[in-house]
């Protein structure tokens, strides 16, 4: 076992303001309900929250859901944060009007992020909502229009994934600043049988290196820690592994940063390794973020490659990919254990 150098603080915090949503998704990491909870954070709770991230040196900080504008003190919030560290908003698009990012510029939001999964029929499947991706597009013209970066998030599952070419051209259309594309976990509403094969996986991720090294997409990928690895193969920039630096985002291409790199806070304050890895790490009303960040044995164990376990724990690219560690829980009930997603043997499983 070696030690690993890490930074002692996030490069992005995401605070889920509100379980409460309009839409009904069908991968819903949330398990989003049309109304607000009692125990959600309160204002000044917030507020302290983003003093202590700030403070910490936090680069990115996002505001997310549920849908975050169910929350009546959105824009103070906003307004609060945007003067202490840059913040993205994410919500569901189901009430962005121009009036509303108009609120997003003024408040000096950096980012306002809609999803889009697909061409209209997709997109309005997956969402469980008829004429949600016409309210997406309504959204992101509003963005657009009222001067806000915007990006686009894709998430990658069973009911578009045939669609890719559709999806580039539905998505490319809106003229997003930056794209996100995500390849689905099977968490909260989202079902194993929701989600892609690996070889579908390989394919994706082959597909957005060449959008983006081909095409000059300005695309990146979440959730998929592999296209470091892939990238190597294909001799695109490429990434070699790194034992001392560990897993980092370089050139877009990013390995698991849940824990290390990346931290999530639940509306009631619990502090996750992600959003989609459910185990807690501790909650902001008993303690400091920072502390629970830094201090945390389930991070700690988080952080240091050699705790992996199956392929993963021999992998040449635990360091730079180390597998998707919500992924893992959610096949295994183990988030150290081997990515069921990837494909890949290890040199040191070849015979």
């Amino acid at each position: 076992m070696y030690c690993m150098e890490v930074d002692v603080s996030p490069s992005a915090v995401v605070w889920e303001s509100t379980k409460a949503c309009d839409f009904a998704c069908r991968h819903c990491r949330a398990l989003a309900i049309p109304q607000r909870l009692p125990n959600e954070l309160r204002t000044e709770e917030v507020l302290s929250l983003v003093d202590d991230i700030a403070l910490m040196g936090v680069k990115l900080f996002v505001v997310s859901g549920g849908d975050a504008l169910k929350r009546d003190d959105l824009f103070e919030v906003l307004s609060y944060s945007s003067k202490k560290l840059r913040t993205a908003v994410s919500p569901s698009g189901s009430r962005l009007t121009y009036d509303v990012a108009k609120k997003f510029r003024e408040a000096g939001v950096s980012a306002v992020s809609v999803s889009v999964d697909g061409p209209e029929e997709v997109h309005d499947y997956f969402r469980g909502v008829p004429g949600a991706f016409q309210l997406a597009r309504k959204a992101v013209e509003a963005v657009r229009e009222a001067g806000v970066p915007l990006q686009v998030n894709s998430t990658i599952s069973r009911y578009n994934v045939r669609y890719l070419r559709e999806l580039k051209e539905t998505v490319l259309s809106m003229h997003p600043q930056t794209w996100d594309v995500f390849m689905l976990v099977p968490v909260g509403r989202a079902t194993p049988g929701m989600a892609i094969s690996p070889k579908e996986a390989e394919e994706v991720m082959g597909t957005v290196l060449r959008w983006r090294m081909k095409e000059g997409i300005n695309v990146r990928m979440t959730c998929a820690p592999y296209l470091v690895r892939l990238a190597n193969e294909q001799g695109v920039r490429p990434i070699p592994p790194d034992l001392r630096y560990g897993r980092r985002s370089v050139e877009g291409a990013r390995g698991c940063m849940a824990g290390n790199g990346y931290a999530f806070v639940g509306y009631d304050g619990t502090v996750y390794p992600c959003g989609f890895l459910p185990v807690p790490a501790g909650n902001v009303r008993d303690r400091k973020f920072s502390e629970i960040y830094r201090e945390s044995p389930l991070f700690a164990v988080l952080r240091e490659p050699s705790n992996l376990r199956g392929k993963c724990g021999v992998c040449e690219y635990r360091t730079v990919c180390g597998g998707c560690r919500a992924r893992a829980y959610a096949a295994t009930g183990d988030y150290l254990e081997e990515d069921p997603l990837c494909l890949y043997v290890p040199a040191r499983m070849r015979s």
